[in-house]
């Protein structure tokens, strides 16, 4: 990819040399023909001109991409300062030269030449380098503006990269303690209730399906979501019986809202450990979603609180990591508020 990008880059390159010099060429034999006519001799300075003058912006090109882009454009200017002069005054001892050698060929060919003086010479010398400079400004200016987007996309590439990265990390910790249970449960209870097993092995086989199929996504849909919890609270199930029960209350416009993955399954599971499993009767735990207005929804998951209050205090690893996978995702447009009253209610607020 980064070869294709070096390739285009030097096609537009070889493209601006080509219209620039060519255009300067062609106003050249213009302005000539219109004063005093074209000849021979003067298509071929001017040529030589052009040419000489892509082949030392081309040199320019060179000192910066291998000098000059760790420079301050101030000692840049300065380099240009001593630079371009110095290849006007060369450029134009060149052109001199094959003057010379071309009135040696044809001497018949000086007759449409006027006599080059010291005033003439400065004053081509000064053309030259006017048009270097015109051309260093185009040049420097789209190096510049290229080279402050490409540091800006970098930037951002990896801000997502450390943000990737960093999600990927909570995400290692969703459900292993979980998993290891449920998994011991399913084989006790396979010589128990046989199909009981079965039941349990579906639910597991639905919940790894969505950690592992959809860890890539930044964000899911709720229906999805839905499902996956399901089989997360059939699977706790197993374990708890009656004494967990579940209740959903969602606006069926929400069911393809979105979400981070395994974010409502995250609520979903600190609610069982400190709702369900710190009380010998258990409790019902109610997920609801509603739209707060035009632009922002709300998702709620409401447990009972422990019978030991001191066993609860909503700043666990769950809810910890869910609010970080949260501001992942939408950074300060969602937000996670947790209460306690009569009952545990945690609240996620996120953009629609």
């Amino acid at each position: 990819m980064k070869h294709l990008k070096n390739d285009k880059s030097s096609h537009r390159y070889l493209l601006a040399q080509i219209l620039f010099w060519g255009s300067y060429c062609a106003l050249n034999f213009l302005l000539i023909g219109l004063s005093v006519g074209l000849s021979p001799i003067i298509i071929l300075i001017f040529t030589a001109l052009s040419l000489l003058l892509g082949l030392s912006s081309h040199g320019l090109r060179w000192f910066y991409k291998n000098h000059g882009q760790t420079l301050s454009p101030g000692i840049i200017a300065m380099h240009l300062a001593w630079l371009l002069p110095l290849m006007a005054i060369s450029i134009q001892t060149l052109l001199y030269g094959i003057t010379w050698l071309s009135i040696l060929v044809a001497p018949t060919a000086a007759q449409s030449l006027q006599p080059m003086t010291k005033g003439s010479f400065s004053l081509y010398t000064a053309n030259t380098a006017i048009m270097l400079l015109l051309w260093s400004i185009f040049y420097l200016l789209r190096a510049e503006f290229f080279k402050r987007r490409n540091a800006e996309v970098e930037h951002w590439r990896l801000q997502a990269e450390v943000k990737a990265r960093e999600l990927d990390f909570l995400r290692s910790q969703i459900n292993s303690h979980f998993l290891f249970n449920t998994i011991n449960n399913l084989r006790a209870m396979v010589r128990e209730d046989a199909e009981r097993a079965r039941s349990g092995l579906a639910d597991l086989s639905v919940l790894l399906r969505g950690i592992l199929h959809h860890d890539d996504r930044p964000l899911v849909k709720l229906h999805e979501e839905l499902e996956w919890v399901r089989g997360y609270f059939a699977l706790e199930a197993l374990q708890f019986e009656s004494r967990l029960t579940t209740e959903e209350l969602i606006d069926q416009d929400l069911l393809t809202a979105q979400l981070p993955p395994l974010l409502l399954q995250t609520l979903a599971e600190n609610a069982v450990k400190h709702g369900i499993a710190a009380r010998r009767k258990g409790g019902k735990i109610t997920i609801t979603a509603r739209k707060l207005d035009s632009k922002n929804w709300e998702l709620c998951v409401i447990n009972p609180l422990p019978e030991f209050t001191s066993s609860h205090n909503g700043n666990g690893v769950g809810l910890s990591n869910a609010r970080a996978r949260l501001a992942l995702a939408f950074g300060e447009q969602a937000r996670i508020t947790f209460e306690l009253t009569d009952q545990a209610r945690v609240q996620v607020v996120m953009p629609l």
